[in-house]
């Protein structure tokens, strides 16, 4: 008699609901189709057993001649989340699938959207025009000052942006890791340009009838209209912006931009791990160590020290 067998009807259904969470609500049929896909492979080679080790093997060693290694891990993640609620197998455990991943891995190196120097920011501000660029400049000003994800920068929410006089307190509640973070803007440090007026100006331009709790609407020739921004027009701010600063490669700048050119900032600075970490919302430590790793501040303070000068040159 199996476990199940033994336990009551009510406490079956609420384990049962329980595991259907298990997956990210969200992406969670995407997890649902990529495991189907692996499982009709299956089918097809007319394997029954197919969660194990040599099988799943022979399938990924199939996608790699089609798909890049971070596809493949996408995939991997995926399928072991699946199977984990569905079979409650742990295929994490099969040290050579993960070898196998991890030597596809050897070599690539992702593709990463282009970042903005902190010159380049403030002569956008600087230069652009308000009565077309406003909308642009904010997006850039919040998105650089909190590290945003385009998605982020969607879902803000106007009560989240608060004008506290010399300052802007902003709150993102709604983040892909699921840590909320809160963050200021302040004036700035850049000759004639003041980021809290910029910030201000375009809220005070919100209709009063707007429908919606969204911070960012649409903005045309000066005015504000109701609708709310989407996520393809803060996916195309880095591109748009880059374009009006002559920069090359306009495709290269994605909407990762503002977050990744946020925390390249802050680490040419001479930012810690810690501090990296708490302003991007990241929870494991390889995400800001790569972005300390590659930091030219950093790398000019390690050759100061390695040559023998104390202060390292700006």
């Amino acid at each position: 008699m199996s476990d199940s067998e033994d336990l009551p009807s009510d406490i079956e259904e609420a384990a049962t609901s329980a595991v259907s969470t298990l997956l990210p609500s969200k992406s969670k049929d995407k997890y649902k189709k990529i495991y189907n896909r692996f499982t009709s492979w299956c089918e097809k080679k007319n394997l029954k057993n197919h969660l194990q080790e040599k099988v799943l093997l022979a399938y990924f060693s199939e996608l790699s001649k089609s798909y890049s290694s971070s596809s493949l891990w996408a995939f991997y993640s995926m399928i072991r989340a699946v199977a984990s609620m569905k079979n409650n197998i742990d295929i994490s455990k099969y040290a050579q699938l993960q070898a196998f991943l991890k030597r596809k891995s050897e070599g690539y190196k992702p593709k990463k959207s282009r970042t903005f120097t902190k010159e380049e920011i403030a002569r956008f501000l600087k230069e652009a025009d308000d009565k077309k660029f406003l909308l642009t400049k904010v997006g850039l000003v919040i998105g650089i000052a909190g590290a945003c994800r385009k998605q982020e920068l969607t879902n803000l929410l106007n009560e989240k942006v608060k004008d506290e006089g010399s300052v802007f307190h902003i709150e993102i509640t709604t983040t892909k890791t699921k840590i909320s973070r809160e963050f200021f803007i302040t004036s700035g440090g850049f000759e004639g340009i003041n980021m809290v007026e910029i910030v201000r100006r375009y809220k005070s331009l919100r209709p009063s009838n707007t429908g919606h709790d969204r911070f960012f609407v649409g903005f045309r020739q000066g005015v504000c209209i109701r609708q709310p921004v989407g996520i393809n027009t803060f996916g195309n701010m880095p591109k748009n912006i880059a374009s009006f600063l002559n920069l090359p490669y306009l495709e290269q700048y994605t909407g990762h931009c503002f977050r990744r050119s946020s925390t390249s900032i802050l680490a040419d600075s001479g930012a810690d791990l810690l501090t990296i970490k708490r302003h991007g919302g990241w929870k494991s430590n390889t995400v800001a160590e790569g972005y300390i790793d590659t930091s030219k501040g950093n790398k000019k303070k390690i050759a100061a020290k390695i040559l023998g000068e104390e202060t390292p040159s700006a």
